[in-house]
C-alpha cells in the first residue's frame, strides 16, 4: 500500500511529461503548417497591374522591417499630379525597395520590390522615391487608431503613446534618435477649428538634443494650419530673438510623420517652460501668462483696459507658471507685484514705470506686436516675467504668431472702435488694451522712440525680411508638398488668402510685411526730425 502510494506520483509525472512532449510537437507542426500557408497564401495574394488598376484607390506602404535603415512604415500618398510619391529616407537602398500596395481599407494585396534606380510604374502611375530635405521625425502609436481618437478629442485630455525616431538626414547632426514618447493636443483655437494639422505637445521618457535645440523631454510640435506660408511662427521667433526678447524659443522645421502617414511640416520648438535651459527663472522669480481661457493658478486684479468679447471672461485675470503650485503666501505675493505692475502701466501719469518694469523691454515688446499686427496682442499668450533681482518685471518671450499680419476681422480699440487689420496701413496695436494708457505716458513713448532709432529695433524689423526669405529658402520643396496637401485644408474668416500657390501666397504675404514697415517708418520720420 504504502510502495503504490510512492509509484503513483512518479508515474502520475512521467505521463504529464509525454503528454506535454507530444502536445509541443503538435504544437510546432501546426505553427509551421500555419506560416507556410500564410507564406503561400501571401505569395498567391499578388495582384496583376490591371487588377490593381481596376480598384477605385490603392496606395503604397513600405515596411520598416523589410527594409534595411527604415526606422518606421511609411505610405504614400498623391498630390493630384498623376504621381505617387514615396518619400523615405536617403539611407535606404533604392535598388531594392520592398513596397506593398494596399487597397482603400488598408488590406495589402500584392508585394513588390522595386529597384528605384530606374522608373517605376503601376500602369501609368509612376512611383516616385523622393526625399525630404527639412528633418523628419517619425511616431509611431502604440495602440492602433490612438492618434485619430486623440486628435477627436475636443478637451486634450487623451494622450497617444508610441515611439520617435528623430531622422536628421545620414550626413547631419541627430540621426535616428529614438525614444519612446507621448503626444497630447495642445492650442485653442488651432485645435478647435483645424481639421488638419493640429499642434501637439510632444514627451519623451528621457531627455534628448532634438537637432541641436538642446537636451529636454518636452517639445511642441506647431502644425502652423492658419499659415500655408509655414513662415509666421520660426521667423517672428528670430525677429524677436534679434530685437533683444528674452528666452525665445528655439525651433526648427521638420515633416512629421504618424503612423506612416504624412502629416505635413512643423514646426518643432523647445516649450515656454522655467527651465534653466529656456526661462531660467530661480527662487523668488515669477512667471505669468495672459491666457484667459486657460487658468492654473490664477491671479485676479483690478484693470481699467480689460476688454471682454461678450461674457466669455467675466474678470481680468492672469495664469501664474511659476513657481507651481504656490503656497497663500506666494499667490498673495505674486497678486501684489502684478497689480503694482497693472497700475503703473494703465496710469499715463505714473512715474514709477520704469522702476516696477524694464521699460525697454516693454517697448520692444510692442514693437514686434505692431509691426506684426499681432490680432492677439495684448490679450491672449501675453508672457512676462518678474527677477528678483532687480524687482522688475520683463516682457516675453514672444509666442503664438499665427494671426500675424493680416487678418479680415477687425477689432476693438480701447474706445471700442473697430480697427482694420485686413490692411498694412495704420496702427494697430497702440490704441488696444494697455498700449492705449501706455502711449499717454511719456517716458514710455520715449523708450518706443529710443528703441526703434538707437535700440536696433528698426534694423531687426527690416532684417526680417531676409530672415522669411531665408527661412523659405529651408523650406525648399517640403513648402510645395505642404501647400499642395494642406494648404487650404483650414478655412476660417480670421484668415487672409494670400494666393492659389504656395510662391504666391508666399510673395504676397512677404510683400504685406514690407508694406508694413514701410508704412510704420514713414510715421516714425517726423519723430526724428
Amino acid at each position: 500500500m504504502t510502495e503504490n502510494s510512492e509509484d503513483d506520483p512518479l508515474k502520475k509525472r512521467t505521463v504529464f511529461l509525454i503528454t506535454a512532449f507530444f502536445i509541443s510537437v503538435a504544437a510546432i507542426a501546426m505553427i509551421s503548417h500555419y506560416y507556410m500557408r500564410t507564406l503561400k497564401a501571401r505569395e498567391s495574394l499578388d495582384l496583376t497591374d490591371e487588377q490593381i488598376l481596376a480598384l477605385p484607390y490603392f496606395d503604397v506602404l513600405a515596411p520598416a522591417r523589410e527594409n534595411t535603415n527604415l526606422e518606421c512604415d511609411v505610405v504614400s500618398y498623391s498630390l493630384g499630379d498623376g504621381y505617387i510619391h514615396l518619400f523615405l529616407p536617403d539611407n535606404v537602398e533604392k535598388h531594392s525597395v520592398v513596397v506593398y500596395i494596399r487597397d482603400e481599407d488598408g488590406n495589402r494585396i500584392a508585394r513588390r520590390v522595386y529597384d528605384f534606380s530606374q522608373p517605376v510604374k503601376i500602369g501609368d502611375w509612376e512611383i516616385l522615391l523622393e526625399h525630404h530635405n527639412l528633418p523628419t521625425i517619425y511616431f509611431e502609436s502604440n495602440v492602433p487608431d490612438a492618434f485619430d481618437a486623440m486628435c477627436a478629442d475636443p478637451e486634450k485630455t487623451m494622450i497617444c503613446g508610441g515611439r520617435i525616431t528623430v531622422y536628421a538626414g545620414k550626413d547631419s547632426y541627430g540621426i535616428n534618435i529614438k525614444s519612446i514618447a507621448y503626444l497630447q493636443g495642445r492650442g485653442a483655437s488651432s485645435w478647435e477649428r483645424c481639421n488638419t494639422k493640429k499642434s501637439f505637445s510632444l514627451r519623451m521618457n528621457d531627455s534628448k538634443d532634438l537637432l541641436g535645440l538642446g537636451s529636454n523631454r518636452n517639445w511642441n510640435l506647431i502644425g502652423n494650419a492658419f499659415d500655408a506660408s509655414l513662415l509666421k511662427t520660426i521667423t517672428f521667433n528670430d525677429i524677436s530673438d534679434d530685437i533683444g526678447i528674452n528666452f525665445q524659443p528655439r525651433m526648427k522645421n521638420i515633416n512629421l510623420y504618424v503612423d506612416g502617414v504624412y502629416q505635413g511640416v512643423y514646426t518643432l520648438s523647445t516649450k515656454v517652460s522655467v527651465d534653466r535651459s529656456r526661462v531660467a527663472l530661480t527662487s523668488g522669480d515669477l512667471f505669468f501668462r495672459k491666457q484667459p481661457n486657460i487658468l492654473m493658478q490664477p491671479i485676479r486684479y483690478d484693470s481699467s483696459t480689460w476688454i471682454t468679447e461678450g461674457d466669455e471672461f467675466e474678470y481680468p485675470a492672469v495664469d501664474l507658471l511659476f513657481p507651481e503650485n504656490a503656497s497663500e503666501d506666494e499667490l498673495a505675493r505674486a497678486t501684489q507685484i502684478f497689480q503694482t505692475f497693472i497700475d503703473n502701466v494703465e496710469d499715463p501719469a505714473s512715474k514709477d514705470l520704469s522702476t516696477v518694469c524694464d521699460i525697454r523691454t516693454l517697448a520692444r515688446y510692442y514693437w514686434i506686436q505692431e509691426a506684426s499686427m499681432n490680432y492677439d496682442a495684448w490679450g491672449r499668450s501675453v508672457y512676462m516675467y518678474y527677477l528678483a533681482s532687480d524687482g522688475q518685471m520683463h516682457m516675453g518671450p514672444v509666442w503664438d504668431m499665427d494671426l500675424t499680419l493680416g487678418c479680415p476681422l477687425p477689432k476693438k480699440n480701447a474706445q471700442r472702435e473697430p480697427v482694420d487689420y485686413g490692411t498694412p496701413i495704420g496702427w494697430k496695436v497702440r490704441d488696444g488694451g494697455w498700449y492705449a494708457p501706455l502711449f499717454e505716458n511719456e517716458e514710455f513713448v520715449a523708450a518706443v522712440k529710443d528703441e526703434y532709432y538707437n535700440g536696433g529695433v528698426r534694423e531687426a524689423l527690416f532684417a526680417g525680411l531676409d530672415d522669411f526669405e531665408r527661412r523659405r529658402e529651408e523650406l525648399g520643396d517640403d513648402a510645395y508638398t505642404n501647400y499642395l496637401l494642406f494648404g487650404h485644408s483650414n478655412i476660417w474668416e480670421a484668415l487672409i488668402n494670400y494666393g492659389d500657390t504656395y510662391d504666391e501666397y508666399t510673395d504676397n504675404m512677404i510683400s504685406f510685411y514690407r508694406k508694413r514697415l514701410e508704412w510704420i517708418d514713414g510715421q516714425m520720420k517726423p519723430w526724428m526730425i
